[in-house]
């Protein structure tokens, strides 16, 4: 009988796609999913048309618990993680549970990233990267007409159209640093602005926040460079970072993701890292490149599963959606779409 014990960190597309590949490909091995969030597994791009009441909180689902069940996989939400020792193969929940492992694939994904300028401000800022942040939307929305949106990620842009379809008045403030790992530049700002005016958005021309000042539960004023605006809410759309604060000292190698190989592997025997949290060497373009969005995310999730049974698998980057950024190459799926 086959006693190894998977553990995968991380309740998204690629740590459940990873579930899925483990337990097909190795029927009696024992699998482990931890979650921080207490959902059960959902697609975060559809958050703004949940907002919006297109969609209901089961329409995000993927899957539903009994497929937990059917599949012997162990789902644990709410729990996380604090630390990992490699060397052990132990990894640390935050109520100082210790959990043994002989395989690991990191799959923990993005984090909303505020500039450390504005952090100062963060209480007064709403994201939107997780069901709560959507229901702390519609909670405020019932509230207000209008919005301030900074960003130009992906999530910023469907909100927006979200937003519009509600009825409210937005602002949007383009920011370079939301574009991240796409290269910003003055074609690319002209031709979101170009969109976002002609859908009824007022493009603010400002990149700078000089200061928000909160006057009421519903009403906060925005200082830019060029003028001040005065909106109900706030939205951050910075972009995201590597969710990996909490491996920091385990000894991992670290820059914009966890660095690993062509096959996802990294520094330490059976341990695997996929989708947002990975910084991914491919030996036929000589570099490093990341990936964004759903598809590449579950993609990379089913490699990590596979090499860690054994195979020989590469991460591949696909043709479409290639970009440079900072000698970083970009695998991303929503940039071309929009």
């Amino acid at each position: 009988m086959d006693t190894r014990h998977f553990v995968i960190i991380g309740n998204g597309p690629a740590g459940n796609e990873a579930a899925a590949t483990l337990r097909e490909h190795a029927p009696h091995v024992r699998i482990t999913v931890i979650g921080q969030e207490h959902a059960i597994y959902y697609r975060p791009n559809l958050l703004p048309d949940f907002i919006a009441g297109r969609l209901s909180e089961d329409d995000l689902h993927v899957k539903p618990l009994d497929f937990y069940k059917e599949k012997n996989i162990k789902l644990r939400l709410g729990q996380k993680v604090i630390d990992v020792n490699f060397a052990n193969r132990e990894i640390v929940l935050e109520h100082k549970e210790v959990i043994r492992f002989d395989g690991l694939i990191l799959a923990t994904g993005g984090k909303p990233r505020i500039p450390e300028h504005l952090q100062v401000f963060e209480h007064l800022m709403l994201p939107l990267k997780t069901l709560p942040d959507a229901k702390a939307w519609i909670q405020k929305l019932q509230q207000i007409d209008s919005i301030l949106i900074v960003g130009g990620d992906l999530t910023s842009l469907c909100f927006t159209k979200a937003l519009l379809s509600m009825g409210k008045k937005v602002f949007f403030m383009i920011q370079g640093g939301a574009f991240w790992p796409v290269r910003f530049d003055a074609d690319i700002h002209d031709s979101v602005s170009r969109a976002l005016t002609k859908k009824g958005v007022e493009v603010i021309e400002s990149e700078n926040i000089k200061g928000i000042t909160k006057i009421s539960d519903n009403e906060i004023v925005v200082n830019t460079e060029t003028r001040k605006l005065t909106v109900g809410a706030f939205g951050a759309f910075f972009g995201l970072m590597p969710d990996v604060k909490f491996l920091a000292r385990s000894g991992l190698t670290i820059e914009r993701g966890i660095i690993v190989d062509e096959r996802l592997r990294t520094r330490f025997e059976g341990v695997y890292a996929a989708g947002d949290c990975a910084q991914v060497y491919h030996p036929g373009i000589r570099d490093y490149w990341v990936s964004i969005g759903y598809r590449n995310a579950r993609n990379l999730g089913k490699v990590a599963a596979l090499n860690l049974l054994g195979e020989q698998v590469t991460a591949d980057v696909a043709a479409p959606g290639i970009f440079q950024f900072d000698e970083i190459t970009v695998n991303t799926s929503w940039w071309t779409e929009f």
